[in-house]
């Protein structure tokens, strides 16, 4: 969603620490994506009449920093008087919002202090957080062409949010077009030491290296003491090898955050499997770290490997939801693409309590559904990102399926083109009597499977077409919402023919076999089944702890109502988009770009 831009204000001055302090304890910092008090857009509207809440959201990543700190109110700048309203601090749980803090208060034009009346919330580290305040747009400010709203610099993701239903369903709707939102937290950070460095996020690229390969690494860490540092340690360290420590000399303010980097070539006769490399925070003004600060160290598990296979199909797991009006644009993307290549194999994964949810599913919609649609690749993580599954859900109605089908195909391409270690291939049986499918998986299994994974899990599962249930639509042209009762859904998962997990394959000689039998519902059609099978790590249970570990070693598939054996494998995608796009779907210039992740030629790449 678009915000629309009234007038603009440009100031050409940064507002200094002491001036950004003002009205504020020598204990009390600003937490937010803007450490500033200048405004380069003033005057932001939504352009209809309405309340709405508007804000900016808080990860973990950011909040675990400060556990044990207390918000206590809320800075924000407006662009002219509001009048009395709600200033706001919600914890987000799914698509609702458990209050933890509200005000009611005259904001005027300018920034505005306010201080929570009930002593404020104490940060916990592991929640997110929705905070800012109610934003009244009112008749007279649009005839006046003068809204309310104020940003500042480049959009930026968690910056600016809207919470309602705008056509799509209650929700937490990502905004951009003014920036970032000029509204920040208020934080008592007493209990925080004097001096203290976070290690904030780390990234070694992509999991799978070979022997000799370079690893080039990258490292955000923050200030998160009460006193500016100018003498600090970053160290990294290789398995159970020695440290390797940098001494560092650069100034930095609380409450500031930079990047480290550093490159580390693998030893050639380094061991096939799986290898730990671990960052970590030394000295600072020349004393250890204290030890309340469990975020100073951070660490990343990567694969070996010297032998690998390819890849049979690429999964698409889809995180799919009968009552979002979004669900029809993701089915056409997935769609536009599958008929364009048969390397694909997909599974919609129903959103618990919806008609078509399976119960035994519930755990992946727990573990990788941030938002509803959304889908894994592989169930693989990105380097970058900061969940494992992605969505399309703020452009997908807007920018078309061809294109973001094109930024689609490419990222399976990607995945499909990662290396392998196990095969997995699927012959069907099938008795119309007795409705019974028999299934032999079978496939090769090189030494890297059990050396980087242990053991290997397969996981079977039923898929049908053509199922008649009902599915929120919308109409683009209008925005109004129905619901059609007769929407014919494909690739539900419909059962599990193994463990939801998986069941342990053992290999003989690099091989391995499986047998299983399983008997179709009645109101199943026989013609529009599939068999898809996964190879997996083996584990107890599937985990936050592990998530990184469980991406899917190989994927394939088989048809019933053909019962031919594995399709052919057409890895070429003909759906393409070239350019360089945000991941908002505006074109950029390659030229100079700013850190971050860029699609470009249909391919998400990180930009350092």
């Amino acid at each position: 969603m678009k915000l629309r831009h009234i007038f603009l204000t440009a100031f050409a001055a940064v507002m200094s620490l002491t001036s950004l302090a003002q009205g504020l304890s020598e204990n009390q910092r600003l937490l937010g994506y803007i450490m500033t008090d200048s405004i380069t857009v003033s005057g932001g509207a939504f352009g209809t009449a309405g309340t709405y809440p508007v804000g900016a959201v808080m990860t973990p990543q950011t909040l675990s920093s400060y556990a044990g700190c207390k918000i206590v109110g809320i800075r924000m700048a407006a662009a002219l008087d509001l009048g009395r309203t709600s200033t706001f601090v919600y914890q987000v749980k799914s698509n609702k919002m458990d209050t933890l803090c509200i005000q009611k208060q005259r904001l005027y034009a300018g920034w505005n202090n306010i201080f929570f009346n009930n002593g404020g919330y104490e940060i916990k580290g592991d929640e997110t957080l929705f905070f800012g305040f109610d934003y009244v747009e009112t008749p007279e400010m649009i005839t006046a062409d003068q809204g309310g709203l104020c940003g500042f610099g480049d959009d930026m993701e968690g910056a600016l949010y809207a919470y309602g239903n705008f056509g799509q369903g209650l929700n937490l709707y990502s905004l951009s077009g003014l920036g970032r939102l000029c509204v920040q937290l208020i934080v008592d950070v007493s209990s925080l030491p004097l001096y203290d460095l976070d290690i904030t996020w780390f990234d070694t690229g992509f999991k799978y290296k070979a022997p000799g390969e370079n690893i080039d690494a990258m490292i955000n860490f923050s200030n998160v003491g009460r006193k500016a540092v100018g003498r600090y340690q970053l160290c990294y360290q290789l398995d159970d090898n020695d440290p390797v420590v940098s001494n560092l000399t650069d100034s930095l303010r609380t409450g500031v955050q930079a990047d480290w980097k550093f490159s580390l070539k693998l030893p050639n006769d380094i061991a096939t499997g799986l290898h730990t490399l671990k960052v970590f925070v030394g000295q600072v003004e020349g004393e250890a770290l204290p030890e309340r600060s469990k975020y100073d160290m951070k660490s990343v598990s990567f694969g070996v490997y010297r032998n690998k296979l390819s890849r049979e199909k690429a999964y698409l797991e889809v995180y799919t939801d009968q009552t979002s009006a979004i669900t029809p644009y993701l089915n056409d993307m997935v769609k536009l693409v599958a008929d364009n290549s048969s390397a694909l194999v997909t599974v919609n994964v129903h959103k618990p309590n919806t008609p078509l949810a399976l119960a035994s599913a519930a755990y992946l919609h727990d573990l990788y559904a941030y938002t509803h649609p959304a889908f894994s690749i592989n169930r693989s993580f990105f380097p970058g990102e900061e969940h494992i599954a992605y969505d399309m859900n703020d452009y997908l109605p807007s920018v078309g399926a061809e294109f973001c089908a094109g930024i689609l195909s490419d990222m399976l391409m990607q995945d499909f083109e990662s290396p392998s270690f196990a095969s997995v291939d699927l012959k069907l049986t099938y008795d119309p009597a007795t409705r019974k499918v028999g299934i032999k998986a079978t496939g090769d299994m090189l030494p890297e499977a059990k050396a980087i994974y242990g053991d290997v899990a397969l996981t079977l599962m039923i898929t049908e077409d053509q199922v008649k249930s009902r599915q929120t639509t919308m109409n683009a042209l209008t925005g109004r919402t129905t619901n059609n009762q007769n929407y014919l859904h494909n690739d539900v998962l419909r059962a599990y023919v193994t463990s939801p997990i998986g069941d342990a394959v053992t290999s003989n000689d690099n091989k391995y076999e499986a047998n299983y039998e399983f008997t179709l519902e009645e109101e199943w059609n026989p013609d529009n089944i599939k068999v898809v099978g996964l190879l997996t790590k083996k584990v107890d249970a599937v985990t936050e702890d592990n998530l990184y570990d469980m991406d899917v070693i190989n994927a394939n598939s088989a048809a019933l109502g053909t019962i031919t054996g594995i399709e052919t494998i057409q890895p070429s995608v003909a759906v393409k988009h070239t350019g360089c796009y945000t991941l908002d779907g505006r074109r950029v210039e390659t030229k100079n770009l700013k850190p971050g992740l860029y699609v470009i030629n249909g391919k998400k790449t990180v930009i350092k």
